[in-house]
């Protein structure tokens, strides 16, 4: 069996360069039952149809099931197609997507983070704030501050300062 690597949290961000290279090379899936055999990624037509699902559902759940019936495929194999094709799990994928919307909103407005949350579609802040340190390196409020210019990211207190997080100093 092969062992992948999983993408960093600093790199998680998809670019179309990188999902039309994994597009254009089939990898081979090794295994007793898969002996030698290769898998085709999903077809860019497909992939299209259900990042496009994903973007335009972003705050609705999004299952397995429902990617897969907009790609007409069953859920195994479109789990296993989409991965090849974007070097994702498809709920990887999802929690990256939602992320990055974050981030997005995050930056551009003082929504609060519950808003944003919900927004994005994770059923609460708590849940939110996990995935995104984890994908990210910082807490969103640690996203907000250095965005806003706040202070630079080389300057983030080791431990959250008595009374709460506050600038340097204060």
């Amino acid at each position: 069996m092969v062992m992948t690597a999983r993408v960093p949290a600093a790199s998680a961000t998809i670019t179309g360069r990188a999902v039309r290279s994994a597009l254009t090379q089939p990898k081979s899936i090794e295994g007793p039952e898969n002996s030698g055999k290769s898998l085709a990624p999903l077809p860019i037509w497909r992939l299209r149809k259900v990042k496009a699902h994903i973007e335009s559902e972003i705050a609705a759940p999004l299952r397995l099931k429902d990617l897969a019936t907009v790609a007409g495929l069953s859920c195994m194999h479109f789990a296993a197609q989409f991965r090849v094709a974007t070097g994702f799990r498809p709920h990887e994928y999802v929690l990256i997507r939602r992320i990055e919307r974050a981030k997005a909103l995050i930056e551009g407005n003082d929504m609060s983070f519950v808003e944003v949350a919900l927004d994005v579609g994770f059923q609460s802040q708590a849940h939110f704030c996990t995935i995104f340190k984890r994908m990210t390196g910082m807490t969103p409020s640690c996203w907000r501050q250095q965005w806003c210019g706040l202070y630079p990211a080389r300057d983030y207190p080791a431990q959250p300062m008595a009374g709460g997080v506050g600038l340097p100093g204060t």
